[in-house]
Parts: C-alpha cells; sequence; structure tokens
C-alpha cells in the first residue's frame, strides 16, 4: 500500500497552468482566488480540526466538499487531492483514517504555504 503523504508528497504544490486555465485564462482572477484560499486557510483547518474533535463525520464531509470547492479551481493538485481524500474517509466515518488523512491535509496545506513563501 502506497503511504498517501508520499503520494501527495510527488505531486505538484502548484500548476499555474490548470489555475490559470480555471480561471479562464484571466492571471489576475487565478491570483485573487489563490489568494482568498490562502487567506481562509488557517480558518478552515481549524473548522476541519473542530468536526474531527466532535466526531461529526457528516459536519466534516461537508466541510472538506466545500474547501475541495476552492482548491479544485486553485491549481494546488496536492491540497486538492489530500481534501479529497479526507471528504471520501469522512463520509465512511472512520475515525483512523478521518485522523491520517487530515494529517495530510494539514501538511500540504503547509508545503503550500511554505512553497509560496519561498
Amino acid at each position: 500500500m502506497i503511504d498517501q503523504g508520499s503520494k501527495l508528497d510527488g505531486l505538484p504544490v502548484r500548476d499555474a497552468a490548470a489555475a490559470l486555465a480555471s480561471a479562464g485564462g484571466d492571471a489576475d482572477l487565478a491570483r485573487e482566488l489563490l489568494d482568498v484560499l490562502l487567506a481562509g486557510l488557517p480558518a478552515e483547518i481549524e473548522e476541519l480540526r473542530a468536526c474531527i474533535a466532535e466526531a461529526d463525520w457528516s459536519a466534516l464531509a461537508e466541510h472538506a466538499h466545500q474547501v475541495r470547492g476552492a482548491t479544485r479551481y486553485c491549481g494546488v493538485p496536492a491540497l486538492d487531492d489530500a481534501i479529497e481524500a479526507l471528504e471520501r474517509t469522512a463520509r465512511r466515518g472512520d475515525p483512523v483514517l478521518v485522523s491520517d488523512d487530515f494529517a495530510a491535509v494539514e501538511a500540504q496545506a503547509n508545503r503550500l504555504l511554505e512553497t509560496l513563501r519561498s
């Protein structure tokens, strides 16, 4: 079995071409979408964490789905895949897998933030 973290670390942190395509070729819009994602990411992570602490798998799945709405359009493949995996495991209600997938979301969010700061 492939470690989820290793699989995600093999994906690009940022795919500017995909972000540009999602924004209809508008570079300013692509940047704005990314900026909004980055500004809200710490609060989103905390909301996901709160759902996990309450073992509210339904709310976790819904919130992960909402976050994924943003990650899909921002050209952040590794974070997008991590969020998608968290949404799937939340729907299954498996606390062990949820914990592992949440750790992957945090790792990829940190990886994204560190990469963009460089």
